[in-house]
């Protein structure tokens, strides 16, 4: 599945350059040249945003939706198809400590949490 942008990107460049070339031998393999220089480049780009992670800001989003999909209750298992289990019960730690849930037993509630 990560393949379908870099090959959607090499289909697509180098169908337009190889139209731009009016279809000649030469913008063919111009065409596959370029087509396939600009999905190894998308690829990369991918790749590197993969191995990042998800970002603090997009961490704290996903724990809150999360929670509204399971009734304001989280647990640091509710989070693990998407975190590793400590780095889960640190966020839930942090956003207790912020005042954004409060701790319930083994897990967190969050409604009604922090009222603005």
């Amino acid at each position: 599945m990560r393949a379908v942008l870099p090959l959607s990107v090499a289909l697509a460049l180098g169908l337009l350059v190889f139209a731009a070339s009016s279809f000649t031998p030469l913008g063919g393999v111009l065409a596959l040249a370029l087509g396939g220089l600009g999905g190894a480049g998308v690829y990369a780009w991918q790749a590197r945003l993969v191995r990042g992670g998800l970002g603090p800001a997009a961490r704290e989003r996903l724990a809150f939706k999360e929670a509204w999909r399971r009734g304001g209750r989280l647990t640091p298992e509710d989070l693990a198809p998407f975190l590793p289990e400590a780095e889960a019960r640190a966020l839930l730690e942090d956003l207790c400590r912020r005042g954004f849930c409060r701790r319930e037993g083994e897990g967190y509630r969050f409604d009604e949490a922090r009222k603005r």
